[in-house]
């Protein structure tokens, strides 16, 4: 039998959590660059309605993770790129991004953290998203950080309506990081031609940085870049959000470039078109044309090959091992929650940044309607054979994502709908 105090429990551990997680983990920076962020979303959709608000809010976290991701910026993981200008380049997919954009592949390992402090940040920090999002929205609800075995707890204290969630986040991009250089020469003093990613360069620290913004000019999508700021040192480590902050208060240009060249790349990512800013995409798989100089796959079996970037590092809650746990997740938080006899009114759904652009309709269409119920006879085949008020549940009361959205709720509708 179900503990009927099994939500209760839930709710004031994930209150003891998330006020210890606000009070010891989250540096003020990082909570002032969220709602700059979402302010700038907001004024750029009224100025443009046109555009989505959903996928503006979308791109914006991006560089709210892209922030988050600079604080491991140090002397290794650069990488020179000696044409048209020479320049250095930290980067978070495996190929120098300026000859990316126009199908030339130049292998270099990424630069991005290791995957289990991504999974830790990119919850956190869409779980903090969400909670500044509503509060700019006017909303009542409060988001925590859940306690196991739910990632993510939504709640309105005083309509007793409470959703345990699943987070699946990952960032569509990261924009990579330039440094201005000059020409490498080699021993005899010859100039060096060819790309280089054996480098650990030695002044990093206190050196104006930029960020790699694709620009379309004159019918092409070129190298843009737009000033970022400078890491003082090894231990500051918040110095890519207080350059986030200042890049944003700046105006709207920075954020009007960068959600075209953003919008576009998601436009590439789904339906597949490997071209151009494709290459700059998580996920974007293995190189296409593959030039004869790229390496194969370290250790693996079967002549593989290294990927730009791997299924591993798929956008959203698009990676199809998330969504596979996903859709268990859910249905385990319903199977335990739902038939308790209790005052909250009790959803439970997958939340993301963005929603599963390659893999909804193979995964998740034929289940976003889906019903079930308990039956302890085990012989009920209509619903006929069961009593006329036996509760049905919604397996997904909501598949959430800044992008898109799939409601069988009208709370969680209200709370979350931004483009109707």
């Amino acid at each position: 039998m179900i503990d009927n105090n099994w939500i209760e429990e839930i709710l004031k551990k994930s209150k003891a959590i998330t006020k210890k997680e606000r009070n010891s983990i989250n540096d003020p920076l990082e909570n002032e660059l969220i709602s700059k962020a979402i302010e700038s979303c907001f004024r750029l959709h009224k100025k443009t309605p046109d555009i989505s608000l959903g996928k503006l809010l979308a791109s914006a976290f991006d560089l709210v993770v892209s922030a988050d991701y600079y604080s491991s910026v140090g002397h290794k993981g650069w990488y020179y790129c000696p044409s048209p200008k020479p320049s250095l380049y930290y980067h978070f997919t495996n190929c120098c991004p300026r000859h990316a954009l126009n199908n030339i592949f130049y292998f270099h390992p990424s630069s991005k953290p290791e995957s289990g402090s991504i999974g830790s940040s990119t919850s956190r920090l869409l779980r903090n998203f969400f909670n500044e999002l509503l509060k700019k929205r006017g909303r009542k609800e409060e988001v925590l950080k859940g306690a196991e075995p739910v990632d993510v707890v939504i709640v309105n204290e005083e309509i007793h309506h409470i959703l345990f969630g699943e987070i699946k986040a990952s960032p569509l991009v990261t924009l990579p990081l330039r440094m201005e250089a000059e020409k490498l020469t080699d021993s005899a003093g010859n100039e060096i031609s060819d790309h280089d990613g054996n480098l650990t360069i030695s002044e990093v620290f206190d050196r104006q940085l930029s960020l790699f913004v694709p620009k379309f000019i004159n019918g092409k999508w070129q190298d843009g870049q737009y000033a970022f700021g400078k890491k003082k040192n090894s231990a500051d480590k918040c110095w890519g959000y207080r350059s986030m902050i200042t890049i944003l208060d700046e105006g709207d240009a920075f954020m009007t470039d960068y959600y075209r060249f953003w919008n576009e790349a998601l436009a590439k990512y789904h339906p597949k078109l490997t071209e151009s800013l494709y290459w700059l995409t998580n996920g974007c798989g293995a190189p296409n044309p593959r030039p004869a100089s790229w390496p194969k796959s370290k250790g693996g079996e079967g002549g593989g090959f290294e990927s730009v970037s791997d299924s591993k590092t798929s956008v959203g809650m698009d990676r199809t091992d998330d969504i596979k746990k996903g859709i268990y997740q859910v249905l385990k938080l319903g199977s335990e929650g739902k038939p308790v006899s209790s005052k909250w009114s009790f959803k439970v759904g997958i939340i993301s940044n963005l929603h599963a652009a390659r893999h909804f309709e193979e995964y998740l269409e034929s289940l976003k309607d889906l019903i079930w119920t308990n039956d302890t006879t085990g012989k009920a085949q209509k619903a006929r054979d069961l009593e006329p008020d036996h509760p049905l549940y919604s397996l997904f009361d909501g598949i959430i994502a800044l992008t898109e959205c799939h409601f069988r709720d009208e709370w969680l509708k209200k709370v979350f709908e931004l483009d109707k």
